[in-house]
């Protein structure tokens, strides 16, 4: 009897050790939507941030909260360690397309994505049609660059015409 007692009991602390390494091995689940970012709080101050893939996620650390910034769409993972190097979070991070705004218009096969809320506005998507793409990201380009040379104090003139002199 005392025999089965002790396997009894072997059994009960593997089953409970099994369950805590399988819970710090497996990343807790992320939905992120691209262009998004999410708070993810950590209970001490992290010292190092891995993240599996920059070009899907990135992270930016403020005090004990470390800042989800999802950039385009995939899968990856995020490991958040303390000073010493202990374990303090993992997550499973996938990135989507998000939102109910997003409208995808495709004219022989060649895609467009608007954002309608409540008006439609060309925004950029990987897979967009090139020709679309690339003139969206130029009119973007240029409004940005307006709108810091307006924080300077400047007023650069829309393409085609002069500025003020």
């Amino acid at each position: 009897m005392i025999m089965h007692k002790k396997t009894f009991a072997v059994a009960i602390a593997s089953y409970a050790l099994l369950q805590v390494i399988g819970t710090s091995m497996a990343g807790e689940p992320i939905i992120a939507y691209t262009d998004h970012s999410r708070v993810l709080s950590v209970a001490r101050p992290p010292g190092t941030v891995i993240v599996g893939n920059p070009s899907i996620a990135d992270v930016t650390i403020q005090g004990d909260q470390v800042f989800l910034h999802a950039k385009s769409y995939g899968n990856t993972n995020i490991l958040i360690l303390d000073e010493a190097g202990n374990h303090l979070a993992d997550y499973e991070v996938t990135v989507q397309t998000g939102g109910d705004t997003g409208v995808y218009v495709f004219k022989a096969g060649l895609a467009q994505t608007y954002v309608c809320a409540p008006e439609c506005e060309a925004t950029l998507r990987v897979g967009d049609y090139s020709e679309y793409f690339n003139g969206v990201a130029k009119q973007q380009q240029k409004r940005n660059s307006i709108a810091l040379g307006a924080k300077d104090g400047e007023s650069p003139a829309p393409e085609g015409q002069n500025a003020p002199q």
